[in-house]
């Protein structure tokens, strides 16, 4: 049986997309559907450079800057971002499969397809928020889709402030759905599948929560 990557099915149909990938003995059309999403990704976090989305403390020292070296920042901040738009889906996609190839033992491309389904996930809710950021007037913190907005209310620490906002609604989706594939595929127990998959995500969430308390604005 063949198995057609196909993102919208894998989002909305899982059910039959695992069912299909069980059963698949030969997998086909994968690379130009991870082409798409490294297009749209490198448009979206284009976009939010331009909106100023993760770029506030450069933004706000504008006073500080003659305009043409301000004018430089930004070309330097775009260029930052679409760095981060090839290495953002590559160490999702890519890189992470290795991790849950080696534990759960599934074969390292139907885990990389996996990986497709979370990252177009996140990369929806990035496309969702932006709007919302820029319309309200809101830093990612405040991101009113992360738990940023709950924990300014508990915490006074910057960090742990940008750690709960790097952590939003749509990473527990991704959560959700990749575990639902990979412990299906795999015959490891399903909760080894899910431990490797909070600590890959509370990897994650440190190192972006991390990344912009030092005022790195590279990640979105």
């Amino acid at each position: 049986m063949n198995y057609h990557l196909n993102i919208v099915k894998g989002l909305f149909r899982p059910q039959i997309s695992l069912y299909q990938l069980q059963k698949a003995e030969a997998i086909k059309g994968v690379i130009p559907k991870l082409i798409f999403l490294y297009v749209i990704c490198l448009v979206t976090f284009a976009t939010s450079t331009y909106f100023g989305i993760g770029t506030e403390t450069y933004s706000g020292n504008i006073t500080n800057y003659t305009l043409e070296k301000y004018e430089s920042g930004k070309l330097l901040l775009l260029g930052g971002k679409l760095i981060s738009g090839i290495l953002y889906p590559t160490l999702f996609i890519w890189f992470a499969s290795i991790f849950f190839w080696i534990f759960l033992e599934i074969p390292y491309i139907k885990v990389v397809i996996v990986q497709s389904f979370g990252f177009a996930v996140l990369l929806l809710g990035q496309i969702v928020t932006m709007p919302v950021l820029v319309l309200l007037d809101l830093n990612l913190v405040s991101n009113p889709f992360s738990f940023g907005v709950l924990s300014q209310y508990a915490f006074e620490h910057e960090y742990w402030n940008s750690f709960f906002g790097s952590i939003t609604l749509f990473h527990l989706v991704a959560l959700f759905l990749q575990y639902y594939y990979l412990a299906s595929l795999s015959e490891k127990n399903r909760f080894v599948a899910l431990t490797l998959l909070i600590l890959f995500y509370l990897i994650t969430w440190l190192l972006t929560g991390l990344m912009a308390f030092i005022k790195i604005p590279v990640l979105f």
